[in-house]
């Protein structure tokens, strides 16, 4: 005997924020009506969600929309100055290691951008970067931090850069600096970073390679809008494909590992990046990939002259719509 799902009277107001905020973001500014008909809540849900979100703090009343007969509708925004975003990437190794770090609002709304280098870096070194931002920006609440390496239920498996390997890193951060915190892998962030930012709508599978100098190549890929992490999060370590000799030829390294991805996952698009990649690089990827793939299959590919933007606004927007379901998990 199959017994019936029913939601909770807790789940649904659950999923009831969740619709509405996600609709006032998409729409900036919204009456309850415009909420309802957004949502396909009815307008007193709509309010009573809006009430406790205004006593909160997390949404804006705003001036009353001009009457055309009848009672005037008030109008609401999400509060930007809700709380902020700290989202950063370290770069390199311990000898030399770079930081990029992007503070964004509640609203995904840059605040500010910085870039700094270590040489060398320290644990003590990156935990006073991140408080000297923390001091600056006192609604900051949530991080999100892109390494090169594994991550394991917060956990450091492994990284390029030693000094992380085997850090709890997102148990340290939270009690040293008691902000919601998620730590990533460089790829799959950057990955979801160019998926939100160039194909938003797309349900079919996207990929995203790296090639720094050297033989690592880095994988990133986005099925149906979410980060495909894999049953261990191994998901993405394409350099661990055995692969032909390729004389040393990037192009044609990189051709190897697309035809492995169109044979695994099928993507749609490959963006390819790399300190060493030119753009004019992906016609001879692509001859490379059609001796052994007809046509049909092969995927659009895109050259990304540089992934920090991807990057960072993949941790960014990660953080962000992770941060969000904890506060709704809170409710």
């Amino acid at each position: 005997m199959n017994t019936p799902v029913t939601r909770t009277t807790r789940e649904m107001k659950k999923h009831n924020v969740v619709l509405v905020v996600n609709a006032l973001k998409a729409l900036n500014s919204a009456t309850k009506a415009d909420l309802s008909e957004q949502t396909g809540l009815s307008v007193a849900t709509c309010g009573t969600v809006l009430n406790h979100l205004c006593l909160t703090g997390e949404v804006l009343s705003l001036a009353l929309d001009a009457s055309s007969g009848g009672r005037p509708a008030q109008r609401y925004a999400y509060n930007p100055d809700f709380f902020s975003v700290l989202s950063l990437y370290v770069e390199g190794n311990t000898t030399s290691a770079r930081i990029a770090a992007l503070i964004t609002s509640a609203t995904g709304t840059t605040l500010e951008q910085l870039d700094t280098v270590f040489q060398p870096l320290s644990l003590a070194q990156f935990f006073d970067y991140i408080g000297d931002i923390v001091s600056r920006y006192p609604n900051l609440q949530a991080m999100g931090i892109g390494l090169p390496g594994v991550i394991v239920d917060g956990v450091v498996a492994s990284c390029d850069i030693a000094l992380f390997n085997g850090l709890p890193l997102v148990q340290i951060l939270r009690e040293k600096f008691g902000l919601f915190v998620q730590v990533g892998n460089d790829m799959n962030y950057t990955a979801y970073g160019f998926y939100r930012s160039n194909c938003p709508q797309e349900t079919g599978p996207v990929a995203y390679l790296l090639q720094p100098e050297g033989e690592c190549t880095g994988c990133g890929m986005v099925i149906n809008g979410r980060v495909l992490q894999g049953a261990s999060h191994f998901a993405g370590e394409v350099s661990h494909i055995p692969l032909p000799p390729a004389d040393g030829q990037m192009t044609e390294r990189l051709s190897h590992i697309i035809v492995t991805l169109v044979a695994v996952i099928n993507p749609v698009t490959v963006a390819l990046s790399g300190p060493q990649l030119k753009a004019q690089d992906l016609a001879d990827i692509r001859r490379h990939c059609q001796d052994h793939i007809p046509e049909q299959h092969l995927p659009a590919l895109i050259y990304r002259p540089s992934i920090e933007q991807d990057y960072l606004q993949g941790i960014a927007e990660l953080t962000l719509e992770s941060y969000n379901f904890h506060l709704i998990f809170e409710l």
